[in-house]
């Protein structure tokens, strides 16, 4: 509907401005034009086109009158069509070469006190001779194309006498005359003079330039609103989305510590487990570990709600026990039985610095993502450490769909979702990866990630090792 109402407005606005240029054009140079018209008709009062013209006028028409007349009144039309041509390209040709248009254009702006560039044009539109009394018959024609007639001069408006205006039209017409006698071997010519500026267009726009700027002022100002509008409305709806998808997902993000806690404390009312205290001591652990997993977790989400920044409680310990302990309380929560969990050792040391919660935290969230985008049976997830010289190398490798490379820049952004490749929801806000570089990069560990469409993924971290 804004796109409508832009559309609307602005078409409005086109439409007056282009009203307002016709009517600007139609009136432009109007004072100025009726100046010329009043100081040229006076001159050539007694005479044709301008000052003398008259006289080559007459000497050629009544040249061949007469024969033409008699060439006419004979049907003999070839040979006088051939003769009018003739006589008049040589009339022509004496009128333009005579001709002191630009010395009678440059006389009257003088006289005017204009002091503008002008261009002119002096036309012959059509020619008639009377071999009877008001009878007239065409000899030469606007808009036709005489053979014998120099085609230079000819054109649509008539015949150019002198001066070089290109646009000929009824709006920069100075004077249309028609001169004719009622009298037998007489005849009848219309000529017009035409002046303008060169830049007509240029003066129209600049005498209406006001209102055309208020005008795209205007466009320009409900454009930026609608945009600011449209902004506003797409942040507004993106916090609305994002506020549903936390609501309709929350339960989902703290699945996993309340899962564990309830799956041990089931355990420790089965007293055939609790026999032996070091299942009870597990089982505590377990509850331990996730209870307060779970109150880092609801810190962790208000945190990145108001924006703060990742503060890190790092402590040095051996990365493959903690991670024994990470994928032990993880196990607890599979509740998909065609999930595989593996976690491989090939480290002869293994001492980092590292928060455990963070830690946890980016592990957890990177093998769900491997499992949610997985369509394998089973679904497998191998974690495995290696060294090198500096670094002990985390991997976590998955069997899943895979990703393209677009997909693989984007997957840390907050709040992204790749496309679904099911037909069911997917489970998640978005934050899962968003969370894992956060871990990483206050870590200042380094994160890379392989992965092709149907190849499954793998993340490698690289983290400075504690000797």
């Amino acid at each position: 509907m804004a796109v409508i109402a832009f559309v609307v407005l602005a078409s409005v606005q086109f439409f007056l401005l282009f009203n307002m240029y016709r009517m600007e054009d139609e009136h432009y140079y109007a004072i100025e034009k009726q100046k010329l018209h009043d100081v040229y008709e006076p001159v050539i009062r007694n005479d044709k086109l301008y000052p003398g013209a008259v006289q080559i006028i007459d000497k050629h028409v009544y040249k061949y009158i007469d024969t033409l007349g008699m060439l006419y009144e004979r049907k003999q039309f070839r040979a006088f069509d051939t003769l009018r041509q003739l006589m008049c390209d040589s009339m022509f040709a004496e009128l333009r070469a005579k001709s002191c248009g630009d010395s009678l254009v440059q006389d009257m702006k003088k006289q005017l006190g204009i002091t503008d560039s002008l261009q002119y044009c002096l036309l012959i539109g059509n020619i008639d001779f009377a071999f009877e009394a008001r009878k007239y018959i065409p000899v030469y024609t606007r808009g036709h194309k005489y053979p014998l007639i120099n085609p230079a001069i000819q054109d649509r408006s008539g015949i150019r006498i002198s001066g070089v205006l290109k646009d000929i039209n009824g709006k920069n017409t100075i004077s249309s005359l028609v001169v004719s006698s009622p009298l037998a071997r007489s005849y009848k010519m219309d000529f017009a003079l035409h002046i303008d500026t060169p830049d007509r267009v240029w003066g129209v726009i600049k005498k209406m330039m006001r209102v055309f700027m208020l005008s795209l002022f205007s466009i320009f100002s409900v454009l930026v609103i609608f945009y600011i509008t449209f902004r506003n409305w797409l942040k507004q709806k993106k916090l609305a989305d994002m506020q549903t998808d936390f609501i309709n997902n929350i339960t989902h993000e703290f699945h996993t510590p309340l899962s564990a806690i309830m799956v041990a404390n089931k355990s420790l009312q089965n007293e055939k487990l609790t026999e032996k205290k070091e299942n009870v001591s597990s089982l505590t652990g377990v509850i331990g570990r996730q209870s307060d997993r779970l109150k880092k977790l609801i810190g962790q989400v208000i945190d990145v709600s108001v924006g703060r920044m990742v503060k890190l409680n790092k402590t040095t310990l051996s990365l493959n026990d903690l991670l024994e302990d990470v994928l032990l309380d993880y196990r607890l929560n599979i509740s998909d039985s065609s999930v595989q969990l593996d976690f491989e050792n090939h480290t002869t040391y293994d001492q980092v610095a590292v928060d455990v919660f963070y830690f946890t935290t980016m592990l957890q969230n990177i093998i769900d993502n491997g499992i949610k985008y997985n369509n394998s049976a089973p679904k497998m997830i191998t974690v495995s450490t290696t060294n090198t010289d500096e670094h002990v190398l985390l991997s976590i490798k998955d069997n899943g769909i895979g990703m393209s490379d677009a997909i693989t820049r984007r997957i840390f952004d907050k709040f992204y979702r790749a496309p679904n490749w099911k037909k069911e929801p997917i489970q998640g806000l978005g934050l899962g990866l968003h969370y894992a570089r956060q871990c990483v990069e206050a870590h200042n560990w380094k994160l890379d990630v392989k992965s092709k469409p149907g190849e499954g993924s793998e993340f490698i971290i690289f983290i400075p090792c504690q000797h």
